[in-house]
């Protein structure tokens, strides 16, 4: 799995920023929420990382770099500037200061908003070609009693389906006593793989995302692991295939 460094620096007196870039914090922690999922399938990992700066370094406040590079040189029509904050200046003492803004076209964002901080990691991400992770056998089932709920969350796990750009089928399930055999008491339920990740509630698109992308993740990394990479879970001798490679007769099952 690859990973995309997330850096954000942000003033700090005595554990206390100023509100702007308490709200960026805020703002990037629900971005980055928001894009697990997605990335996941993707086999790309969001490592965040907090940069507390001293007074003397107060210009970089309320920034933020992806993988080392500026967010708004990742965004087209955007800069960076300043303008008076007096958060920052009420942490030293009433004194006049000044805190990063982006400025994009006619809009000034003293705060950072999520959407953009979106556009700049996609830009990023993009920018690298990331291979696709291929997902084999992944099968996804919604199960319910018919009930506007069950439609509701097979429309929605369609469409995440569809946003991922996974290549699977999405099945809708009426058999009670299917349901009953996956040992869940209460519909809707989705089930990735015979398997319940979400069950008896509707949630939003992201996260009905970031289930079906970490189960993408896990059956990543099985599916990278070396053949009998675990010797307890399989009785079955390694033996050399026809090209001297050593192998399980299990298919890697094991």
């Amino acid at each position: 799995m690859r990973s995309i460094l997330i850096e954000w620096k942000h003033f700090d007196q005595q554990g206390k920023t100023c509100t702007r870039c308490s709200a960026t914090g805020n703002n990037l922690a629900q971005a980055t929420a928001e894009l697990r999922g997605e990335l996941a399938v993707q086999e790309i990992e969001i490592v965040l990382e907090e940069t507390k700066l001293p007074e003397e370094r107060m210009a970089e406040s309320n920034e933020i770099l992806v993988d080392g590079i500026r967010l708004e040189e990742l965004l087209p029509d955007a800069r960076a500037a300043m303008n008076a904050c007096s958060s920052c200046g009420d942490l030293i003492g009433g004194k006049e200061c000044c805190c990063r803004t982006i400025n994009r076209r006619e809009e000034v964002f003293e705060e950072i908003p999520v959407g953009l901080i979106k556009e700049a990691i996609w830009s990023r991400i993009k920018s690298k070609k990331p291979v696709i992770f291929k997902i084999k056998h992944m099968k996804i089932e919604v199960l319910g009693s018919g009930c506007p709920s069950c439609h509701k969350l097979f429309e929605l796990t369609k469409k995440a389906v569809e946003e991922m750009g996974l290549k699977t089928e999405v099945e809708y399930i009426t058999d009670i006593q299917k349901i009953l055999e996956m040992g869940v008491m209460s519909v809707p339920v989705l089930a990735v793989d015979g398997k319940a990740v979400i069950s008896g509630s509707v949630p939003g698109i992201e996260r009905i995302k970031e289930a079906l992308g970490a189960h993408a993740a896990n059956q990543g990394a099985k599916s990278a692991m070396p053949c009998c990479s675990d010797k307890n879970a399989c009785d079955t001798d390694c033996q050399p295939n026809k090209n001297g490679v050593s192998g399980c007769s299990c298919g890697g099952n094991c």
